[in-house]
């Protein structure tokens, strides 16, 4: 039976005995049939450092709802960092991390006894009809099963972060600004779990998944960029794709701007959400005049920095090219992860 297969029907069963059971004789704490993990060589070399590798574990039934995991040789359960990729939502994965931009800082998360995840999700497709939330939505599950199976995983499910990078930076944005997603009424016992975690760090960041609203509205207002400018780069087919419709009769639906409002981060920010550290250094700050400055321009931490500080969200930025803002912290991700781990 194949891991999809196994995934599913493990799945199905705990639903079926769930919803069996009368309201009088609960089921306290059903759990899921614990998993065998089988370690594998890792794909990068860990400079010394003692950590078991996990590749392909399924947190849902579909071919990209996975994740790889390093655990650290340790007695005690571990802080967790969960890294999300980039890809504007239409490419790349989980392996990006191994890349080579950030074999070091895993080697040095393990040395200080933390785990690392990497998660892939899926991506958007031709005709997509659910838009980029079912890219949100899987990231969110992620982290409740990695926290589901904590004991398996000797994770302490009270000490994750998120780091991420484009598309994958907005995903933790979007899911730290929200408020817990868990539910403890639902038939699915993942779905128990949170979805706070301790601090997240962002690379190349959207601000919002706003596009008319935000961008055009805050992030590139001082340039008179318009609608059309930006479906002149994307494309109006990606554009269609992102928020899940076919047409500007469904774009300018009520459905659709309360889609819209759902991933606007900005909008979400609140006092009681978690630390933030981003940078985005990576482009020009000048007019955007292609895809990549439109998604990654300086001015969308610009933005954040902004509205955390009026609720009052501590945020550790930096952002321009040439450089506009740096903070007088001068933390790197690491070191802002473990800290915020650590606390």
């Amino acid at each position: 039976m194949n891991i999809n297969k196994l995934f599913t029907a493990s799945l199905l069963l705990i639903i079926f005995l769930l919803a069996s059971c009368s309201e009088t004789e609960p089921i306290v704490n059903p759990e899921i049939p614990l998993i065998e993990l089988e370690f594998s060589n890792s794909p990068i070399e860990l400079q010394g450092v003692e950590a078991r590798f996990v590749e392909d574990l399924f947190y849902d039934q579909y071919s990209k709802t996975n994740f790889d995991i390093y655990l650290p040789n340790s007695s005690s359960p571990t802080a967790l960092v969960i890294f999300i990729h980039g890809g504007g939502f239409t490419g790349s994965d989980k392996q990006f991390i191994y890349s080579g931009e950030y074999t070091e800082q895993i080697s040095e998360f393990l040395a200080n006894d933390v785990a690392v995840a990497t998660i892939n999700y899926r991506l958007l497709e031709k005709n997509e009809t659910e838009g980029v939330l079912k890219s949100l939505h899987d990231s969110k599950r992620a982290i409740q099963y990695i926290r589901y199976l904590h004991k398996e995983l000797n994770i302490d499910k009270e000490r994750i972060t998120l780091f991420g990078t484009s598309a994958g930076g907005s995903t933790a944005l979007w899911l730290a600004t929200h408020d817990d997603f868990k539910d403890e009424s639902h038939i699915d016992p993942v779905l128990h779990e949170s979805t706070r975690v301790k601090g997240i760090a962002l690379w190349a960041t959207q601000s919002s998944l706003d596009i008319e609203g935000r961008w055009l509205g805050d992030v590139f207002n001082e340039f008179g960029s318009t609608l059309d400018n930006i479906i002149e780069e994307f494309g109006e087919e990606t554009f269609f794709n992102f928020y899940g419709i076919n047409s500007w009769e469904q774009y300018e639906s009520s459905e659709i701007q309360e889609y819209r409002r759902e991933v606007d981060m900005l909008s979400h920010l609140s006092a009681d959400d978690p630390e933030i550290w981003v940078t985005n250094t990576g482009g020009h700050n000048l007019i955007p005049e292609s895809s990549s400055s439109f998604n990654h321009h300086p001015f969308h931490a610009r933005e954040l920095k902004e509205y955390a500080d009026a609720v009052s969200v501590p945020i550790v930025t930096t952002y321009g090219k040439p450089l506009i803002y740096s903070d007088a912290a001068n933390e790197d991700f690491v070191d802002f992860l473990l800290r915020k781990l650590n606390e």
